[in-house]
């Protein structure tokens, strides 16, 4: 018998009992062509917190102080490039149907969620933590 994650039993009855299941040919292409399509988007979303970060703008003569920036950047900023670390150490396994990809996906999913809770936004929290875990859980069976 596997380990389950924190909070992986509770929501496993939410995601799985109450939300509706995907067609087998949805879960089959998110676990064929997610890894793909998470990776690009990663790697953007590297080059976005560089940019917030400045790094990057001042090869262009853009970068300056940004003034009124605080504690909701810097926690952006911090989940931000944990939660791509995460997606970029879970691309192998996921693109090989380990379980230990859809494992590193729940944790950055989690840390997500947290740095929502955070920066108080909730709307996030809650929109991107239903869609977020449902599709997690749908596709959840296909990594051994």
């Amino acid at each position: 018998m596997e380990s389950k994650l924190p909070f992986e039993n509770e929501l496993e009855k939410i995601f799985l009992g109450k939300f509706p299941a995907f067609p087998e040919n949805v879960k089959e292409g998110l676990v064929k062509y997610g890894p793909y399509v998470m990776l690009f988007f990663t790697v953007i979303g590297l080059f976005g917190l560089l940019g917030a970060l400045g790094i990057g703008g001042a090869a262009i003569g853009m970068a300056g102080m940004s003034y009124g920036i605080g504690y909701h950047f810097y926690v952006g900023i911090i989940t931000g490039i944990i939660t791509m670390l995460l997606y970029l150490m879970a691309f192998n396994p996921l693109r090989n149907r380990k379980r230990a990809g859809w494992n590193l996906l729940y944790y950055a999913m989690l840390l997500s969620l947290l740095g929502s809770l955070l920066q108080v936004n909730i709307f996030s929290f809650i929109v991107g933590g239903a869609l977020g875990f449902w599709v997690l859980f749908q596709i959840r069976e296909k990594y051994a």
